[in-house]
């Protein structure tokens, strides 16, 4: 079935529910019978305590607080279900239980969907993937539910043990509403980035290596709000870090667009010439927009069985990403 695909998309790791409990829902890699479902290295990243959290909710009680969340209109922005949800100290029992607030969580919680089929397993494998691949992004994790299953959980980048950063998404930064946020293009992003950065230089191929990784994953919902500045405490302001990463073409087959925002004034057809016309408009040198073109696949194409070990995706939507990547890598190749 796999063949003719890339040299490196050929090492599709079997998918069994039953490896779940002696691999880290964080990274994904293998655990010892001691630690559980979780590194300690990576509870400590996410969560900052060497124990594990309490989840003490199931999909169906989730799925009912969501509905009446959204009712209030107090959810957090955006298609996916978003529950902002809270680390609390449970003395009894001498461990943080997450528990669900409004908006002022340190974390953003996103349950399964009954519509699309492994959601927050979709979305680990494409933050891994990235964060192998260089991409800076926010600290996540997989996280069982009560009733087993799986959902992402991200610890909000602004919020910090110093306190709250400041943080914009681009919605916001060029004066539109949220239902306005596929009113645009990347390339306006990136020139109110360069405006608005400390290091515009920096961020601008930062952002650029980006949009290549989301054309790579099929991830063709990145709209307005799902790039953010943020400022950092010494007073700088940057492009944040990666969030909202999914592999939408393989959650959803019948999406036709491979950008949710035009590039070189196209969302389909995308080839490795839209790419460099793109970086020229958004006044990168040419020798800049080659070697970020040369970094971001040499990077993925080493990267990617890693990442796709490292997921918790079933069989089949491992072979449907591994044959996206594999058709996306040969277009900006040729």
């Amino acid at each position: 079935m796999l063949q003719g695909l890339h040299r490196c998309c050929r090492h599709i790791r079997n998918f069994q529910w039953g490896g779940i409990m002696n691999r880290c829902l964080c990274c994904g890699k293998d655990t010892k019978l001691d630690e559980g479902s979780y590194h300690v290295r990576c509870l400590k990243a996410l969560f900052h305590s060497a124990k594990a959290p309490i989840m003490d909710y199931s999909w169906q009680e989730l799925n009912q607080m969501a509905k009446q969340i959204i009712q209030q209109r107090i959810s957090v922005p955006g298609v996916q279900p978003k529950l902002s949800v809270h680390l609390e100290k449970d003395h009894r029992l001498r461990a943080d239980r997450l528990t669900l607030v409004g908006l002022d969580g340190d974390y953003i919680l996103k349950p399964p969907s009954e519509k699309y089929p492994f959601l927050p397993e979709a979305e680990h494998f494409c933050m891994t993937f990235a964060r192998l691949v260089g991409i800076e992004t926010e600290e996540f994790g997989l996280i069982a539910l009560k009733s087993g299953e799986l959902s992402f959980i991200a610890r909000r980048m602004d919020r910090t043990k110093e306190g709250p950063l400041h943080m914009e998404d681009f919605c916001q930064l060029t004066n539109k509403l949220t239902e306005q946020k596929y009113n645009g293009s990347m390339e306006q992003v990136c020139k109110a980035l360069r405006e608005l950065s400390s290091t515009p230089g920096l961020d601008a191929i930062r952002f650029f290596e980006l949009a290549l990784f989301c054309y790579l994953t099929g991830n063709s919902d990145m709209h307005l709000k799902n790039f953010s500045l943020i400022r950092l405490n010494n007073g700088s302001y940057q492009l944040a870090p990666a969030y909202d990463l999914v592999p939408v073409k393989i959650v959803l087959p019948e999406d036709k667009e491979e950008f949710a925002l035009p590039l070189n004034g196209r969302k389909t057809k995308i080839s490795r010439r839209d790419f460099e016309i793109f970086g020229k408009t958004v006044k990168l040198t040419d020798t800049q927009i080659r070697n970020a073109i040369k970094r971001i696949i040499t990077s993925a194409e080493k990267n990617f069985p890693e990442a796709l070990a490292s997921s918790f995706l079933p069989a089949d939507k491992q072979e449907g990403i591994s044959k996206l990547f594999s058709d996306r890598i040969n277009k900006i190749q040729s």
